[in-house]
């Protein structure tokens, strides 16, 4: 990927990243198309589409109101940004084969499996976000390329 469809990219990923209501973390994640440079969809972690509850944002973070160590338990709390672009993807029928993903912190292990799963082959993963070695080493161990990227100021 150019370098400079990186950085486009890379800045819409972080914009993407404030729209999530979580008062402890904002993650956004774009799947594109490492062809044509174009989205094929993206996501940031929040609560479940058409919830009429609240898992994060004005109620504040379930997981810290739990005192759920960051990187545990990931089925509590925000859906993540990387499980809501492959979702919408898959909501909308489009093919992940072959994709790449911009993630702006390193996937946790469930993420990573959806990601593997889906079909993305490469994820390029924002230097100095959330941390996870067993989300990367999983990614890498089935053929996942990983590389990180310097953030740009949102």
């Amino acid at each position: 990927m150019k370098g400079k469809h990186l950085l486009a990219r890379l800045i819409q990923c972080r914009a993407l990243a404030q729209c999530s209501p979580c008062p402890r973390a904002k993650f956004g994640a774009v799947i594109l198309d490492p062809v044509r440079n174009t989205v094929l969809s993206d996501g940031y972690n929040g609560s479940p589409r058409g919830a009429t509850h609240t898992l994060c944002g004005t109620a504040g973070c379930l997981r810290d109101q739990q005192k759920i160590p960051s990187g545990t338990s990931t089925e509590v709390g925000c859906i993540h940004a990387e499980a809501n672009a492959i979702c919408n993807a898959a909501a909308t029928g489009t093919s992940l084969a072959g994709a790449v993903i911009l993630i702006t912190g390193e996937p946790c292990l469930a993420c990573s499996k959806l990601i593997h799963h889906s079909g993305i082959v490469k994820a390029y993963i924002v230097a100095g976000g959330y941390t996870s070695d067993a989300g990367c080493d999983y990614l890498r161990t089935y053929g996942v390329e990983v590389e990180y990227v310097e953030g740009v100021d949102s």
